[in-house]
């Protein structure tokens, strides 16, 4: 009788025991399905996360992209003033009529894309453009009758010719036939300079004969 009380008291205790054990183990299932579903929403996360990261420098790539563009294209005061009053010989002048030259390129460039966004600045750049032009003929085809006076130094405008070489180069971008006008008047004067020297020359040769 006295073992069978103990039997019983066991089999009460491993009950009691497989109870815990029970319970234990399903907290434990608890916890792991409350631990993937963690770590799912932790992966969630981070791929949403990874995602907000990729539309952030998205549109940081695009705002970069847009403010170069407004930069490109705006004409600031300081270079229509320079452009439209600064004598081309002025350094400024020719610091300015580079940034003119690339900015008409690149509107040029931009209005095959979006012509609206473009024609208020081309207007601008066009009167420009047109002045920019009067003022580089008249400045080369002063060099070039600087040849055509007696007596005149010719490496004078020479040099001047060639340190402003831009000038011409900006002339053959915006406007062939002025760059074809003046082309033509160099070659005229120079032929006549040359040929004037020559003939000089050779009435000397003939004299000393």
């Amino acid at each position: 009788i006295g073992e069978a009380n103990n039997i019983a008291n066991l089999h009460v205790q491993i009950s009691s025991c497989d109870k815990i054990l029970e319970s234990m183990d399903h907290m434990l299932k608890n916890f792991q399905n409350n631990l993937a579903n963690i770590s799912n929403e932790i992966r969630h996360l981070q791929q949403y996360s990874a995602e907000l990261n990729i539309k952030k420098k998205n549109r940081e790539l695009v705002r970069g992209q847009l403010s170069q563009v407004v930069d490109e294209m705006v004409v600031p005061q300081s270079m229509i003033q320079i452009i439209m009053d600064v004598p081309v010989t002025e350094r400024q002048f020719l610091e300015q009529l580079h940034e003119l030259s690339h900015k008409m390129k690149f509107v040029k460039e931009q209005s095959f894309h979006d012509a609206i966004a473009c024609q208020d600045v081309q207007e601008v750049l066009e009167k420009l453009r047109i002045k920019t032009i009067s003022k580089l003929r008249e400045f080369i085809l002063q060099k070039i009758y600087q040849f055509r006076k007696p007596m005149t130094n010719y490496e004078v405008p020479q040099n001047a010719l060639l340190r402003n070489r831009f000038f011409y180069e900006f002339l053959l971008t915006s406007d062939r036939q002025i760059a074809d006008e003046i082309r033509r008047e160099y070659i005229d004067t120079l032929s006549k300079v040359y040929f004037s020297y020559f003939k000089a020359y050779s009435t000397k040769l003939i004299k000393l004969q």
